[in-house]
């Protein structure tokens, strides 16, 4: 119970920090559906990608484990098919300038739209998973 409870938070505050940074993601409810949607995806990170894993073996070490991204996004697809509240839409980042570079228009939709956030979202839980494990004291 407790390592679920710490997964819907961690997986909250990934949500949350990913819808500053693309603005794509929506929340009817706004913290209620951000909580049903980071309890569905904790369920799926502890309950059904291990299965899925396990099951996809052969394609995965064929692809080099790059499989594994597809299987991300799964759970956003999942998460917007249970819930009527939630909606991924287009990420549009306009061209800008940064150091003398010229920056063009990027444009993801539809599946790479749920691969993008998913690839976000899965960094962000590394790293503040990263963050929260406890330090190991050498006596």
């Amino acid at each position: 119970m407790k390592k679920i409870l710490k997964y819907t938070f961690l997986i909250a505050v990934s949500l949350a920090f990913q819808n500053q940074f693309w603005q794509n993601l929506t929340f009817s409810d706004n913290i209620l559906t951000l909580i049903k949607v980071a309890f569905i995806l904790t369920i799926f990170e502890l309950l059904l990608k291990p299965i899925i894993k396990i099951l996809l073996i052969p394609i995965n070490i064929l692809t080099l484990g790059f499989f594994r991204i597809v299987i991300n996004t799964v759970g956003f697809y999942l998460a917007t098919f249970l819930l009527a509240d939630f909606t991924v839409r287009t990420i549009n980042i306009s061209p800008f300038t940064w150091q003398g570079f010229n920056i063009p228009l990027i444009y993801f939709a539809g599946f790479w739209a749920y691969v993008v956030n998913s690839t976000t979202q899965n960094f962000l839980l590394a790293f503040f998973n990263f963050i929260i494990k406890p330090k190991k004291v050498n006596k």
